[in-house]
C-alpha cells in the first residue's frame, strides 16, 4: 500500500455512515475512461475510486466517475489537464497530465488554471467536512 493509499484510507474511514451503497467502479470502466481521455488516471485517482471514495457523500466538491471525466473534458480547452471534480459552479478541478502532483482549479468563467493544492490529499482533506 503507497504512503498516499493509506493517507487516502485513513480519510475515508473516517464517518462512515455518510456513505452510500452504490457499487464501486470496475477496473474495466476505469480503464475504458482512460481510453476515452487518452491519458493514464493517476494513482492516487485510482486509489480513491477503488476504496469506494465516490461513495462517500462528506467532500465539498463532487468528485466525478470515470466516465464523466471523459463527459467534463469538453468543457476544458487543455489537453493538459484533467477534471476530477466540480465544485458545483461551472469550475472544476483538475490534475495536469504529467508528473506534477498539484491539484489545479480551473475557472470556467476565466479559462485559467491555478494551484489550488500542492497534492491530492491535502486537497482531500480541504474539502472534507
Amino acid at each position: 500500500m503507497t504512503k498516499a493509499m493509506h493517507q487516502i484510507e485513513s480519510i475515508l474511514s473516517q464517518n462512515e455512515k455518510y456513505r452510500l451503497d452504490d457499487p464501486v467502479p470496475t477496473e474495466s470502466q476505469i480503464n475504458q475512461a482512460e481510453l476515452g481521455l487518452k491519458t493514464e488516471f493517476k494513482a492516487w485517482y485510482r486509489d480513491f475510486v477503488g476504496l469506494g471514495g465516490l461513495n462517500d457523500l462528506r467532500f465539498s466538491a463532487e468528485i466525478l466517475p470515470p466516465q464523466e471525466l471523459v463527459e467534463n473534458q469538453r468543457y476544458i480547452d487543455s489537453r493538459a489537464y484533467v477534471a476530477f471534480a466540480s465544485n458545483g459552479c461551472g469550475d472544476l478541478f483538475c490534475w495536469s497530465v504529467g508528473d506534477s502532483p498539484a491539484i489545479f482549479l480551473w475557472d470556467h468563467e476565466t479559462n485559467r488554471f491555478t494551484e489550488d493544492a500542492p497534492d491530492f490529499v491535502t486537497w482531500l482533506e480541504r474539502n472534507r467536512f
